[in-house]
């Protein structure tokens, strides 16, 4: 049957409807696919993420902004100062578990046997790291002349590297159920807000913060690995070395990845520490570093919800992992662009109402670390979705120590002329180093998303 349209031709009665597809109709099916992406493993565990980023980010606008006014720039350049060593030792704790065991997990979880000896191997691995780090502390506290001022706050930090040991955030990726990391994680957060606002007041207080803080990571922790144990039915045993031995092989290249990154990542104040006479300078770095991790924080959903999916399509579909490489890529650059604008045009009006007029020489470092947030948001496309999911693990270091290497060569350069805005340079260049040599290694090796033809479209 065919019926005539407004100008008269003759069409056929199905495409009619189709042509006159009233707006009821078009929202019915757009709410349909919405409806159909937001029931997805990647969306679902991003959302989850991000309810807790979300509820973290109110956390921490109260948390750091009344840390620096009542501690002031000196003794938050203090603790800054001790919470990068230990940050920066943490990273052997991780040893890139979160990512390789990770990997396993999600290509296992079928496997109830399977996961529990691979969720046994990490823990034993992880509390041997933990042993080796603590034998490895002891002098440096004693005999490192500026670390040896801050050794009080370093040791009753080191509760936090316990509390990482315990967490296992490599077995709720691995299984996709993220919802359980953001629950756990919020409720220890805002008991931890709770008694900073409750029992530090002044200066003098600053070893109760470092034991809140440490209490957190503990409370975490052990919440955490129990919660995990009967989600997941891990079954405990003894693990054999063999097994233990396999899991940091398996972690190893990534452990070097996650150590280099380290280089320019985590233990900047440290750095920072170390080159200057003025630990307030510490102080503004942190500050400022602290806005900027959280917008970096804010990309990490993204990523983490699609690293399992993109690492199992690795095993099988090279072009569908690298179809929804592009995917990731779609959502990540816009964010991270306008992160960027906001952060680098509103930078000291944020400075001024987080931290107060007295950290305003931080609205400077603020604009030279949000590049790294758009940096981050084409970086983690190329290294941790692409480069990581398809086991590139040694390429991935080289780049990773290159940028290391390359932070700490330029601080020595720039700290000194330019202060806390040359370490922010340092940082800025080595991760705009790690995006650039990553992009070309991925073009190199056929493993860019950018090239992919989107599904669906015909050659």
């Amino acid at each position: 049957m065919e019926a005539e349209d407004q100008v008269g031709k003759r069409v056929p009665i199905c495409m009619k409807d189709s042509l006159e597809e009233t707006p009821g109709a078009r929202f019915h099916s757009s709410r349909l696919v919405v409806r159909r992406v937001l029931r997805s493993p990647v969306a679902q565990n991003a959302l989850s993420l991000y309810s807790f980023r979300f509820a973290n980010y109110l956390l921490l606008l109260l948390t750091v902004p009344y840390l620096v006014r009542v501690l002031g720039p000196a003794s938050f350049g203090l603790l800054g100062f001790a919470q990068a060593l230990v940050a920066s030792l943490s990273t052997i704790v991780d040893y890139g578990f979160d990512w390789s065991a990770t990997r396993d997990i999600s290509t296992q979880r079928e496997n109830s046997a399977s996961t529990s000896r691979i969720a046994m191997s990490v823990w034993s691995a992880k509390v041997c790291l933990l042993l080796l780090i603590l034998c490895v502390l002891l002098p440096i506290t004693i005999f490192v002349p500026k670390v040896r001022m801050a050794a009080a706050l370093v040791w009753v930090l080191t509760g936090i590297m316990l509390g990482r040991v315990l967490f296992p955030a490599w077995l709720y990726q691995g299984f996709e159920r993220m919802a359980g990391i953001a629950v756990i994680n919020l409720s220890v957060r805002a008991a931890g807000l709770l008694a900073l606002l409750l029992f530090v007041r002044s200066p003098r207080d600053l070893l109760i913060c470092a034991i809140i803080f440490s209490g957190q990571s503990l409370l975490t922790g052990v919440w955490g690995a129990v919660f995990a144990v009967y989600k997941f039915k891990v079954r405990f045993s003894l693990p054999a070395w063999g097994d233990i031995l396999i899991s940091l092989k398996e972690g190893w290249a990534l452990f070097l990845s996650s150590g280099a990154t380290t280089l320019y990542l985590s233990g900047n104040a440290f750095i920072l520490g170390m080159l200057v006479h003025d630990i307030s300078l510490v102080g503004y770095y942190v500050a400022a570093e602290r806005l900027v991790r959280v917008a970096m924080d804010a990309l990490a959903p993204i990523y983490h919800a699609f690293y399992p999916k993109i690492s199992k399509l690795a095993t099988t579909s090279k072009d569908l992992a690298l179809r929804e490489g592009r995917r990731a890529l779609a959502v990540l650059v816009p964010f991270g662009a306008f992160i960027f604008a906001v952060s680098v045009i509103g930078a000291p009006l944020i400075v001024r109402i987080v931290f107060g007029a007295k950290f305003l020489p931080a609205a400077g470092i603020l604009r030279i670390l949000a590049f790294n947030v758009l940096s981050l948001s084409m970086g983690a496309v190329w290294t941790i979705l692409m480069m990581m999911s398809f086991k590139r693990d040694y390429a991935v270091v080289k780049i990773h120590f290159v940028a290391g290497l390359l932070n700490i060569g330029l601080a020595f350069v720039l700290v000194p002329a330019f202060g806390a805005e040359g370490m922010a340079a340092c940082f800025a260049a080595a991760v705009t180093f790690v995006n650039v040599a990553s992009f070309a290694y991925t073009v190199k090796h056929g493993l860019n998303p950018i090239w992919v033809r989107p599904a669906g479209r015909r050659g």
